[in-house]
């Protein structure tokens, strides 16, 4: 263990503060972490599932109805299944037929048979 001389701890030299001798220069950043809940907000939601359940499915939520169509159809062509797009106040604005039909992939085109 070091031994400091009474000459030593008397010299000049001045260290600066610590950061705890003096009051924070900023907002207190445990403070500003803290997320007040908001409202919820009404969001439109997509009910789908990676294969057909019988009770099970999962929810995907969005601003407004253009980014749940947009939602719909890209879960279309990942190939799952999609059962209903609900607006804001729960009413149900397309079920699974009706989206199938309007977003679904376009049928491949008839060709001959080749043989």
């Amino acid at each position: 263990m070091a031994r400091w001389s009474k000459q030593k701890a008397e010299s000049e030299i001045k260290l600066p503060p610590l950061t705890t001798d003096r009051a924070s220069a900023g907002p207190d950043w445990h403070s500003i972490n803290k997320v007040e809940p908001s409202e919820a907000k009404a969001q439109w939601t997509v009910s789908w599932d990676t294969a057909r359940h019988a009770d099970t499915f999962n929810t995907s939520c969005h601003k407004n109805e253009e980014e749940a169509i947009a939602s719909a159809r890209r879960f279309l062509r990942l190939g799952f299944v999609v059962y209903s797009i609900k607006d804001p106040s729960g009413v149900k604005k397309m079920d699974e037929p009706a989206i199938n039909e309007r977003l679904g992939p376009a049928p491949p085109p008839k060709t001959s048979p080749r043989f």
